[in-house]
């Protein structure tokens, strides 16, 4: 089976330092103030697209320098920080999943290079097996990312589960038809994900492993 996970609030806990990179991409543009919760509510977009949402009647041009100005912000707060900050047992999840012998993969929002240079840095690039990011394909709900995953792994759509955070996430794969958990630790909250049909909406990672476990004897 192919289990593809969003990254921030999902996988990570870096909700933090997004908001903080978006409030100082936002401040270095001098653009009109918007709070930490709306901020938050974009996470998952694509920058390009979180720009556009915060400030629709801005200009192409002007959500390119969001996205430049954020991602400048974002790589100098991951050098202060250091390694990224993973939800309980996220990793070793990922592990175990590997070690049954399913595929893995990543659909974020992030840039190709800042999710390359996450990956690097933790240690995780042989982890997944592919991965999508919002500046190389459509940014979510669309659901071409998960489209070119199941092409990429050669996997059927019945075989593959989408995880996330967010409406953005569960949307994606609810207009594709594929099945989709949420997780209740991140940044939408439970009766938002349910919108979208889940299976299940998780409160740890260790019920991923049940849920693999009842799902492959049913």
């Amino acid at each position: 089976m192919l289990f593809i996970f969003d990254w921030d609030g999902t996988l990570a806990d870096s909700r933090e330092q997004i908001v903080e990179s978006m409030q100082a991409a936002i401040d270095s543009l001098h653009w009109p103030a918007r709070t930490d919760r709306q901020c938050a509510d974009m996470i998952g977009l694509g920058l390009q697209q979180t720009a556009q949402a915060l400030y629709p009647a801005r200009t192409f041009v002007d959500y390119q320098r969001f996205a430049e100005h954020y991602s400048a912000h974002y790589a100098r707060l991951k050098d202060k920080h250091g390694a990224t900050r993973f939800f309980p047992s996220a990793l070793e999840t990922l592990s175990e999943l590997k070690s049954r012998g399913h595929l893995l993969a990543v659909a974020t929002g992030k840039s190709r290079k800042g999710l390359d240079r996450l990956l690097v840095a933790d240690g995780l690039k042989m982890m997944f097996d592919a991965s999508r990011t919002a500046d190389k394909t459509a940014s979510k709900p669309n659901p071409m990312m998960l489209q070119q995953l199941l092409s990429e792994t050669h996997t059927p759509l019945a075989e593959a589960v989408m995880i996330g955070d967010t409406s953005y996430d569960l949307e994606m794969a609810q207009r594709m038809g594929m099945i989709s958990i949420g997780v209740d630790w991140g940044m939408h909250s439970i009766e938002c994900l349910s919108a979208y049909a889940p299976v299940n909406i998780l409160s740890g990672f260790d019920q991923l492993l049940s849920w693999e476990a009842e799902h492959k004897n049913s």
